[in-house]
């Protein structure tokens, strides 16, 4: 059993499946043997190629990526209906021996594993083969592909092990877990080193000095709540963030719909993402066909889709697209919405509810003819629905990365998935200077307002009325409205889930009174303070016995 287990956990080389199609033209398929390819900067290049498809399998936010099951699956963005194969995550009745939680664990390791022989090997090459400084921009890019993943693998186990060379022999793989503080310090010299040695440009899909900037402070802001709890961090994200902003290099798009469209990615918002290239190459993505409307994939809907938007980020308790509370006359038993001071929902008008919230069915032809935007804007001319935006009960799609009319995409699509945006490091700034309590209105109108003001903008027009501006007012007051901010702006972008563990309001958020019959459950009851982690996965702690249990899950 431990011979096939480790087989499975560890690989002994790199298994290029796939490269960044922005600035790699061939694809490599096979095995290489590293030592006949890093002979010189061309073959360095190739083999730093393999540690962005590793950070690339390990996060992608699809059907079974890390940044959809950790970030959007748990929280209050998406809710699962009981036939979802991922009900366990979103109830939080996860156990050590769940297959979800070890195929994670073991794709991250695995994944790691592949970036750790691109750092080993790149950075062992000799004067001769390589020169120093581009060497160093391959290790430096690699470490910050590092970065990621311990970061992802920190937030989601808190105690993990932390792995910090290349795994080449089946022997002395029982490694013990280090402290959340210890990988944390690991995370940020990997970013510090990326900083210092890569460029400052947006990079088309390479790591650049601004990502690992925005990075930084992403992890520093982190470590400002659970499990680290140090306030100190504030002030660091407050540089490393206002170093991003100083830079020039990015800014936001005018019209928000357009960030995440096919043909404009590697827009001036873009700080990193994930390329991916389709249909029919074997390089697409889910992203656009995970999340889509009610159905059939040709008229560009969802493939497979299992989850419905909150309703309670879906829209107002009353106005066009909602019904209200429910009510026992109906069945339902009367559900009023939560809403949160930090979980406000989005108001009807606001650009982001059109574009990443579906309200239509796109079976319906007959009544939506320009695809997307009559699903957006249009009016059906029925009485029954008035606008194209559904007037039913809840049965709304999320609905961010527009697929085209007709598709044949799939879950082969084309779009790149974001991992860092521009809008990301505003808010986050605002959240640091407000940590220290010294959030300003000039700084509320530089990075929060901002965002406000694009989202009244719609194709033709700006609308009034609609997302009012932030005015600065207790500390509690503006941190809510940034936090609430943050799930309007980059709802299932993958991170609400550390977003509210930072805040301390997980717990709370969770709670759930959506429509009973699109729902498996209200998370909250069931939910335990021990599952503000995930469990170790039970065939690890069999294979490796320095492994401890997380708390609670014994």
């Amino acid at each position: 059993m431990k011979n096939i287990k480790t087989v499975r956990y560890f690989i002994l080389g790199l298994l290029f499946l796939g490269c960044q199609e922005d600035f790699l033209e061939e694809n490599p398929t096979s095995i290489i043997d590293p030592a006949a390819l890093l002979t010189d900067k061309a073959g360095a290049e190739i083999y730093t190629v393999g540690a962005y498809d590793a950070a690339r399998s390990a996060l992608k936010s699809g059907n079974n990526g890390w940044l959809n099951l950790w970030g959007v699956m748990a929280v209050d963005e998406i809710v699962s209906p009981g036939w979802s194969r991922f009900k366990p995550i979103y109830l939080h009745t996860l156990s050590p021996s769940d297959i979800i939680i070890r195929d994670i664990w073991e794709n991250m390791y695995v994944n790691l594993n592949k970036v750790n022989s691109v750092i080993d090997r790149v950075g062992a090459m000799s004067e001769d083969q390589i020169d120093d400084d581009d060497k160093n921009k391959l290790v430096a890019q690699a470490r910050f592909l590092r970065a990621i993943i311990n970061f992802a693998l920190v937030s989601s186990w808190e105690n993990i092990p932390l792995i910090k060379n290349e795994t080449t022999s089946l022997e002395n793989l029982e490694v013990p877990q280090s402290t959340p503080l210890d990988v944390y310090k690991f995370i940020e010299d990997d970013l510090l080193f990326a900083k210092d040695n890569l460029d400052a440009n947006q990079g088309g899909g390479r790591v650049t000095k601004g990502a690992a900037q925005a990075v930084l402070g992403r992890v520093y802001l982190q470590m400002t709540g659970h499990p680290i709890n140090d306030e100190s961090y504030f002030a660091k994200a407050e540089t490393e963030l206002k170093g991003v902003i100083d830079s020039g290099i990015y800014d936001l798009v005018d019209y928000y719909p357009n960030i995440f469209k096919v043909d404009y990615e590697q827009n001036q918002e873009i700080i990193f993402s994930f390329g991916f290239d389709g249909p029919g190459m074997g390089q697409g993505s889910a992203v656009g066909t995970l999340y889509g409307p009610l159905g059939s994939v040709s008229n560009g809907s969802a493939n497979g889709n299992m989850w419905y938007v909150n309703w309670e980020l879906a829209g107002p308790a009353t106005g066009p697209g909602n019904t209200g509370n429910w009510t026992s006359s109906n069945g339902k038993g009367g559900l009023p919405r939560n809403n949160h001071a930090f979980a406000q929902p989005y108001e009807d008008l606001d650009i982001r509810s059109r574009n990443n919230i579906a309200k239509t069915n796109v079976n319906q032809s007959q009544w939506i003819n320009n695809w997307p935007e009559d699903g957006m804007f249009g009016d059906r001319g029925q009485t029954t629905y008035g606008q194209a935006r559904r007037l039913g009960r809840g049965a709304w799609k999320p609905w961010k990365w527009h697929n085209i009319r007709p598709s044949d995409w799939g879950s082969d699509t084309p779009v790149d998935e974001i991992y860092i945006r521009y809008a990301d490091v505003l808010l986050m700034y605002a959240e640091a200077l407000n940590g220290q309590n010294k959030l300003t209105q000039a700084d509320a109108d530089m990075t929060i307002n901002l965002l406000r003001a694009r989202a009244r903008v719609w194709p033709n027009e700006v609308k009034t009325g609609v997302a009012a501006d932030l005015v600065v007012g207790t500390q509690q007051h503006n941190k809510d409205e940034i936090l609430s901010e943050r799930r309007k702006e980059l709802c299932f972008e993958g991170w609400r889930r550390n977003d509210l563990i930072r805040n301390g309001v997980y717990f709370e958020a969770i709670n759930s009174s959506q429509p009973v019959w699109s729902n498996s459950g209200n998370p909250q009851p069931q939910y335990t303070s021990n599952e503000i982690r995930w469990p170790i996965p039970t065939s690890e702690l069999q294979i490796n016995s320095k492994l401890v249990q997380n708390e609670g899950y014994n």
